[in-house]
C-alpha cells in the first residue's frame, strides 16, 4: 500500500485554503487550517511532509508560528514554503531568515507552487 505525504497548509483566507485543497487533495493527504493555533495542535502530534504558512494573519503570523513550530525536534527539519500577499524584498528576506525553504507571492500561480512542494518534499 502505498501512502501519500501529508502536506498542511494554514493561511486565514477561507478562499485560499479552498483553492490550496482543489489544487493538493488529489496528490497529498492535504490538511487545511484557518488559524496557526489550531495547525499548531495538530503538529503536536502529527508529521507532514511540507508546511505551506501565510505570513499575514492575525493573532499568530507565519513568522511567529514557524518559531513555535521549530521548537519541536521531530518538525525541525520539515520545509515551510511561505505564502504571502507581501512580496517586497525585506519580507523575502525576512522569509528565508527566519528558516522558510522557499517562498510564494500571490496570488497562487499553481504549477510554480506544485513545483516547489515536489522539490522540497521528494529531492530534500
Amino acid at each position: 500500500m502505498t501512502y501519500k505525504k501529508t502536506v498542511i497548509a494554514v493561511d486565514d483566507s477561507g478562499i485560499v485554503l479552498k483553492r490550496l485543497d482543489n489544487l493538493l487533495s488529489q496528490i497529498y493527504d492535504f490538511h487545511a487550517f484557518s488559524k496557526a493555533d489550531r495547525a499548531l495542535v495538530y503538529l503536536e502530534t502529527n508529521t507532514p511532509s511540507l508546511i505551506i504558512l501565510d505570513i499575514d494573519m492575525p493573532v499568530m503570523n507565519g513568522f511567529q508560528a514557524l518559531k513555535k513550530i521549530r521548537e519541536h525536534d521531530h518538525l525541525k527539519d520539515i520545509p515551510v514554503i511561505f505564502l504571502t500577499s507581501n512580496n517586497d524584498r525585506e519580507h523575502v528576506i525576512r522569509a528565508v531568515q527566519s528558516g522558510a525553504s522557499d517562498y510564494v507571492a500571490k496570488p497562487i500561480e499553481e504549477q510554480i507552487l506544485l513545483n516547489k512542494i515536489n522539490t522540497l518534499i521528494y529531492h530534500k
